[in-house]
């Protein structure tokens, strides 16, 4: 065994706010004197332990930064004691980087030392460089772990908060619209997602009913969705037909997102008759199950909001009677797969539509049709839609 010589201080040593602390365990007091010995000339705080009931208790007490483990120890082997501290409950003692000296440098001895959890091993006679090597190599490691788990942290809060923005933004009960039977759903694919809708009472009585489903998913996504229900809800103050306000979400829409966020959308403006004036950006199509069965499907224009100024849709009328349903939905429920791993159509949703009952339908019943057609996946895209089921005058 050779004597270690001091080194420089490493990089791994000045990101700890203490110069690291290495525990080191070995039966053979001449071993662990020189191992002490060499690692504190490296620049480490050494502690030592003779046996692995002393290691345990001194780990339990105070966990060191790293511990080096004979593997071969009277009593409590390094296998035993990392098995125990693999399965300790508490976190800084269950996540110890573990290094192993082993006097055998045969594969199945480094296979042993990993399968008792150790995160390296180093044969003996030890090598000084070698086990430096390795010892900044899993403070290293380590450090970009709990960097890791800070960002994750980080990040879960930030998910945290926009998915309460979000839900605020997402109205909790459906309006007691005359002449209709109003659903809605909504499931973002993660925390938070990119669709949205919402309603919105016109000036004149008739409500409003829009859906959009915008790029990306996450904390930026809640930004976009709370800024399309305020300009939603904006365009709605003066805006008369379904057309004229997508044109009025698209021009501000624009503006503020600079032509660097893209969405699609479509709205629909209902009377108490059972008239709807539909508009669509880019959206899936309208679809109306009748009464009778049938199905019809009314298409978009072919463009998206933010994409250009001037946006200029048209829109159409359709007459619903009682009994007639109209489905507005976005493309994550293209997202599911047929048993051949086809992503599912418009067509198929339709179909899933005609099956449905004349009365009392609900939205969730209608994607529960849609679950069962699928090869049992998830969906790997948001989930929103909106049911307009006519009832006729109360």
């Amino acid at each position: 065994m050779s004597a270690f010589q001091p080194h420089a201080e490493s990089s791994s040593n000045r990101q700890l706010d203490h110069p690291p602390q290495i525990l080191v365990v070995d039966d053979d007091a001449a071993a662990l004197r020189l191992l002490a010995t060499g690692l504190t000339a490296a620049k480490f705080e050494v502690r030592t332990a003779a046996t692995g009931e002393e290691a345990l208790a001194m780990i339990k007490k105070h966990p060191p930064d790293l511990a080096v483990l004979d593997f071969e120890m009277p009593g409590l082997n390094g296998a035993e004691v990392c098995a125990r501290i693999r399965s300790s409950e508490i976190v800084s003692v269950k996540e110890l980087p573990i290094i192993m000296l082993t006097a055998h440098a045969g594969e199945a001895d480094e296979v042993r030392c990993l399968e008792a959890g150790a995160n390296d091993f180093v044969t003996k006679p030890v090598s000084r460089a070698v086990l430096q090597a390795r010892i900044q190599t899993q403070l290293r490691l380590r450090t970009y772990a709990r960097q890791l788990e800070e960002w994750r942290t980080i990040q879960e809060a930030d998910l945290s908060s926009a998915r309460a923005t979000q839900r605020a933004m997402v109205p909790r009960e459906t309006p007691e619209t005359p002449g209709w039977k109003v659903g809605a759903y909504f499931e973002p694919l993660i925390q938070v997602g990119g669709d949205i809708y919402g309603w919105e009472r016109l000036t004149d009585g008739r409500w409003l009913f829009w859906l959009a489903d915008g790029t990306g998913h996450g904390a930026a996504a809640a930004l976009v969705t709370a800024l399309t229900a305020h300009l939603f809800s904006k365009a709605a103050e003066v805006a008369t037909s379904p057309s004229d306000i997508l044109a009025a979400v698209n021009r501000d829409f624009l503006r503020a997102v600079g032509g660097s966020v893209f969405m699609t959308a479509c709205c629909a403006i209902v009377e108490d008759n059972g008239t709807i004036a539909f508009s669509s950006a880019g959206h899936p199509p309208l679809m109306i199950r009748r009464s009778n069965g049938t199905v019809e499907a009314h298409w978009p224009e072919k463009t998206i909001l933010g994409l250009r100024p001037g946006l200029d849709l048209g829109w159409s009328t359709v007459k619903l009677e009682r009994g007639d349903v109209a489905l507005l939905y976005t493309d994550g429920f293209f997202s599911f797969r047929g048993p051949e791993g086809e992503r599912f159509t418009h067509e198929i949703i339709g179909q899933v539509l005609a099956e449905g009952s004349v009365e009392n339908e609900t939205i969730e019943e209608v994607l529960a049709r849609v679950r069962a057609r699928s090869n049992g996946g998830p969906a790997d895209d948001d989930l929103a839609a909106i049911s307009l089921h006519c009832v006729g005058q109360t």
